[in-house]
Parts: C-alpha cells; sequence; structure tokens
C-alpha cells in the first residue's frame, strides 16, 4: 500500500510491548519493542528510513526500510518521481529471512485539497534458497482538510514465493508464482492532541486458500506532553510476498518520543502573512492563517504579552495602536510555537531568539 504524499517529519521513537501471533506458523510471540522512523525532504529530493524489532524469550524478530527518491513539477497540477527502496526482515520464522530492492516511478495530479497517482515498480529479493523478481502497478486518491484526510487504492503485484513444509517451515519445498489483487482505503482524523488512523483492505488471490483476505489495523494515539504520546495499535497483516514479512495478527501499547502533536504539526505547516490597514479611522493588523482555528500575536506594542486576534471571514484582526516606523512581533497558531509571519524578516530579538520585523508606513 503507498503513501501518496508524507510529511516531513524528525526522528520519532516508539517503546513498548507488542504480542503477534504469525498464522503460518501457529506462533505467537510476546515481548518489548522499539520502532524507529525518520523521514524529510531538501528540494527535490525525498527520504524515510524506518526499522523495528520485538523481541522475546529465546527469538526476536525485526525489519529495516530505506526509501528515498526525487521529485519534479510538472505543470496544471501534475507531478513525478522516481523512487528506489531497501528492505530487509528476519527472524519472524525459520525459514529465514529477506531483503528486497525495489524501484518505482510515479504520476501525480494534485489540487488544492486531494488528487490522484499511478505507479509501477519492480523488485528482486533475496530469499533463503532463491532470487525472486517481479513488479506492480497501483493507482489511487486523496482528499485532505485541515484534521484529516483519507485516501484509497488499488493494486496488481505479481512476483514468486518459497514453499515450505514440516513444522514452522522448516523444509524447502520450492518455489511458486504468486499474483494477486490487493484494494484499500486509510482514514486519518485528528484532534489537537490525539490522532487516529485506520486502514481496510482486501486481497483478491485465486491461488491462495482462501479467494479473498481481509486486511485491518488501527493506531491512536494520544499526546501527554509536548512531544510524547501514548500509542495503541492493532492489526491484522497479510503476507508480504513482495517484501518477505509473514502473516501476522498484532496488538502493541506503548509511548511514542519525539513528535509533536497534532496541532504544532498543523501550525507549523501554515503560512500566515501580516499586514497592517485602517479601517473606518482604526488601525488594524490583520493575518491571513488558512486552515487556523486560532491566532494569537505578541509585540513590542503588546508589551510583549500574547494578545487573541478575532476571526472575521478568511482573516484574522485585532485593533492596534502601531505608530510609523519598524515594530517587532511573533505569532502563535493553534497554540503551537510563537513564530514569525512568511512576509515579516526574522531578525535578533536580543535574547539570542528571532522576532518578525513589520515595517508600518
Amino acid at each position: 500500500m503507498s503513501r501518496p504524499l508524507g510529511a516531513q517529519r524528525p526522528l520519532t521513537v516508539d517503546v513498548g510491548m507488542t504480542g503477534a501471533h504469525f498464522v503460518d506458523d501457529d506462533a505467537s510471540v510476546l515481548g518489548p519493542s522499539i520502532r524507529l522512523a525518520l523521514s524529510g525532504r531538501k528540494g527535490r529530493l525525498f527520504g524515510s528510513a524506518e526499522g523495528g524489532s520485538i523481541v522475546t524469550i529465546g527469538a526476536a524478530s525485526g525489519f529495516a526500510t530505506l526509501e528515498g527518491g526525487v521529485r519534479s513539477g510538472v505543470a496544471g497540477g501534475w507531478s513525478s518521481d522516481l523512487t528506489g527502496e531497501l528492505g530487509a526482515v528476519a527472524g519472524s520464522n525459520t525459514s529465514g529471512g529477506a531483503g528486497t530492492a525495489l524501484a518505482g516511478g510515479r504520476v501525480l495530479w494534485s489540487v488544492q485539497s486531494g488528487g490522484a497517482w499511478f505507479r509501477a515498480t519492480s523488485h528482486v529479493s533475496g530469499r533463503t534458497h532463491a532470487t525472486l523478481t517481479g513488479g506492480g502497478v497501483e493507482s489511487g486518491a486523496w482528499w485532505s482538510w485541515s484534521r484529516g484526510h483519507v485516501s484509497t487504492t488499488i493494486a496488481q503485484e505479481w512476483t514468486s514465493a518459497e514453499l515450505f513444509v514440516g513444522r514452522f517451515r522448516s523444509q524447502f519445498a520450492g518455489t511458486t508464482p504468486v499474483r494477486y489483487t490487493e484494494a484499500s482505503v486509510a482514514l486519518h482524523t485528528e484532534s489537537d492532541r490525539a490522532t487516529f488512523d485506520v486502514s481496510a483492505g482486501a486481497r483478491r488471490d485465486a491461488d491462495a486458500t482462501h479467494l479473498y483476505e481481509p486486511a485491518l489495523s488501527a493506531t491512536a494515539a494520544l499526546w501527554t506532553g509536548k512531544s510524547v504520546a501514548v500509542v495503541f495499535s492493532v492489526a491484522r497483516q497479510l503476507p508480504d510476498w513482495v517484501r518477505g514479512s509473514d502473516a501476522a495478527d498484532a496488538f502493541s501499547v506503548g509511548m511514542r518520543f519525539r513528535m509533536a502533536t497534532p496541532a504544532s504539526d498543523r501550525s507549523a505547516r501554515l503560512i500566515p502573512v501580516v499586514q497592517v490597514v485602517d479601517s473606518a479611522g482604526v488601525r488594524l493588523l490583520r493575518v491571513r492563517a488558512s486552515g487556523a482555528s486560532q491566532v494569537d500575536v505578541m509585540g513590542d506594542f503588546t508589551n510583549w504579552e500574547s494578545a487573541p486576534l478575532s476571526r472575521n471571514g478568511a482573516v484574522f484582526e485585532r485593533s492596534v495602536t502601531l505608530t510609523s516606523g519598524s515594530h517587532r512581533l511573533l505569532l502563535r497558531i493553534d497554540n503551537g510555537e510563537w513564530r514569525t509571519a512568511a512576509n515579516t524578516p526574522a531578525v535578533d530579538d536580543d535574547l539570542g531568539g528571532k522576532v518578525g520585523l513589520l515595517v508600518v508606513p
């Protein structure tokens, strides 16, 4: 399943307890788990890295993924990207681990609140007894609003798989072609201090034990501090024949560190613009911050005390006493961090920080 547009994110860490039942082995594990995730962008380049493991008595399993690419813009809302991915899983069953290299190209069409994409991929995987190749195509669409987004995907994959027999699949029996179609829908919603993600899908595989197999995952996160959250998740994971991970029913309870609250994240994505206008003999400070629900200001004209702005249609405003000349100010959106406006140069505030410089005629 693809992620259409990822948000830039610093390193986040999940630690907790995870239980998993591996369906094909009829084996269960319960133990401490850790997951690390990092993503970012610079210009046209983007990338992400993710890894995790679960440890139990006498056994451990884990995964690692490194993904990156380059995106180019095309006129009329169209863009494209080329991506590469390296991944490995190990220890989840006695038939051994897997390493996969994947390359893909994607075409995207986007509007202000949504869009669609088409992607084609090819891959080569190293397994215990063979090197397997394959490919896939997928298409999808997404729609976003201020506090959430929904996406849907349909994909066709073809590859090969190793077959094992005996207890815990310990005896190699050869390879077989695998071809299946998968469809899914995913929903993300958030409040100022909580998020909820749920996805549901179904796979059609004519050669599997059941023609249709459902998949489901749900994750809830509740922030207890500026960058600390309690996380609960459950999942029914189908086997990933491309990357080599097993079918599993899993749950986890833990803590997430180094991720900002949803309110702070939304605030950081907004681009506020400030201006001063005269209206009926009153000087108004106006801030345009599309998608914001609350805007506060502080500056030399408020004695550096926080002052709320009132919503007036698409802008937030407040009557102020501003003389001609230069003034210093900061904005806070939806109780996020204090920051400068997009159209005010950042200057030193004599305390080691930065403030916006507003010039009033």
